[in-house]
């Protein structure tokens, strides 16, 4: 636990009392919402995305990176309804999380992402299944290949990109039914949840010995460094060992 608590930023809340939370739920019946490092809403979306986590019945760790932009009012909202009312179901992080250690625990059945490449990857990695909510850039395209080809997850629905950086327009752009029914969706389903558990234990078979990265990345060091140099080969074994864990 402590080398996935350790990965990325110092998580901003205590890991051990997170996990306690977790492990009181029952197994897939938690869901992870997270929008990556950069990914934030304007008040009002920011609304609409909670009272549509509350409205579904299932419980939920929901990370809030930038928290201190939020107005005021906003801020008492969010303590009156999930800190005070609602702790049994909600779980809130204001900051960076522990994100490996939260998709490992058996509780997590699902995750509202925002599919940058990184989550995307964790959530295959750890096998738990998304509600792709995409915010810019590439991401509508791993929307896509998520939805419709892997077929591991399910879309919010969202259709037009939110501004990377400067103030964000206060409007609606994924409502509060449109939380629920994407949630439930997803959580309720058996069809993602097998193909990404698939999915999951291929990554695992391409990272042994005689497996597709495997190969691949001893290519790739014999290709830079002679072969005599024994450095690399620690380097590599090092490196394998590090990939591996991301997913063990």
């Amino acid at each position: 636990m402590m080398d996935m608590e350790e990965r990325g930023n110092k998580p901003t809340v205590d890991t051990n009392r997170c996990i306690q939370w977790l492990d009181s739920k029952k197994p897939n019946s938690v869901v992870y919402v997270s929008f990556g490092s950069t990914g934030s809403f304007a008040p009002t979306q920011f609304k609409e995305l909670g009272l549509g986590l509350l409205a579904s019945q299932w419980p939920f760790v929901w990370v809030i990176k930038d928290i201190e932009k939020l107005p005021e009012e906003t801020l008492i909202w969010l303590r009156e309804n999930f800190e005070d009312k609602n702790s049994s179901k909600s779980f809130l992080i204001k900051g960076w999380a522990p994100q490996i250690a939260i998709l490992s625990h058996p509780a997590v059945g699902g995750f509202v992402t925002h599919c940058g490449w990184n989550s995307t990857l964790e959530s295959v990695a750890a096998g738990v299944p998304v509600v792709a909510w995409p915010l810019y850039a590439e991401q509508f395209l791993n929307v896509k290949l998520i939805a419709d080809v892997l077929k591991i997850g399910v879309s919010v629905g969202t259709r037009e990109a939110m501004p990377f950086r400067g103030d964000k327009e206060d409007v609606i752009s994924v409502n509060k039914e449109d939380v629920v029914k994407a949630v439930e969706k997803l959580m309720n389903g058996k069809e993602e949840r097998r193909r990404v558990a698939e999915l999951k234990e291929r990554a695992k078979m391409a990272l042994e010995k005689g497996g597709s990265s495997f190969v691949n990345l001893e290519s790739f060091i014999k290709f830079v460094a002679p072969r005599n140099i024994p450095f690399f080969q620690l380097l590599m074994s090092s490196i394998l060992f590090k990939y591996e864990s991301c997913i063990i």
